[in-house]
């Protein structure tokens, strides 16, 4: 099944069954199968019959998708950053500088969220193993959260760390506690 003008390299486009995906990039076709970098449901494979429907973008975002577009296709399949959230025990919340950077309060919990080029998981382990940990991560880091970034691995360099702050804030606004540096 061939790919309507919906689904060209460039496009942004919106998903219609997943509309809390947000706007999406779209990084290659192919007959099969269309890959999308959605602004808030990171990177996906989406069989060709699905229904992608064009969109327009402008502000923040317009400047994610430009970034986007200054990435050849082949860094993105060769991309081995990802976003990582990590759960905080709620006792950091004593902290008065972790308090200052969430004034909305944390009803949902506390998270660190980062970037790294090892798997979240060997990332995590060396947090734990105070190697190039932080110090929230140190002392209150409980269990990795990746249900909450899913989508956001396998990212080009650039595109993982533009997506972390917008992340956290994203978070922040879902009623979390958010660490990030």
């Amino acid at each position: 099944m061939e790919r309507g003008p919906t689904g060209h390299q460039g496009n942004i486009v919106r998903h219609a069954e997943f509309p809390q995906w947000g706007r999406g990039y779209v990084i290659r076709a192919k007959r099969a199968s269309t890959d999308v970098f959605f602004h808030w449901g990171g990177k996906r494979r989406v069989d060709a019959g699905a229904p992608l429907e064009p969109s327009r973008t402008s502000g923040v975002e317009a400047e994610l998708f430009l970034l986007c577009a200054s990435i050849p296709a082949g860094s993105w399949s060769r991309g081995h950053h990802s976003v990582y959230a990590i759960e905080l025990d709620h006792v950091v919340w004593k902290n008065r500088v972790f308090r200052e950077r969430n004034p909305g309060g944390a009803p949902r919990g506390c998270l660190y969220i980062g970037v790294t080029g090892l798997t979240p998981e060997e990332r995590f382990e060396r947090h734990r193993a105070g190697t190039q940990s932080g110090r929230f991560v140190r002392a209150h880091g409980l269990a990795l959260r990746l249900d909450l970034v899913e989508g956001f691995s396998r990212l080009p360099y650039r595109i993982a760390a533009c997506m972390e702050p917008k992340l956290a804030a994203w978070l922040r606004a879902h009623g979390f506690g958010v660490w990030q540096n």
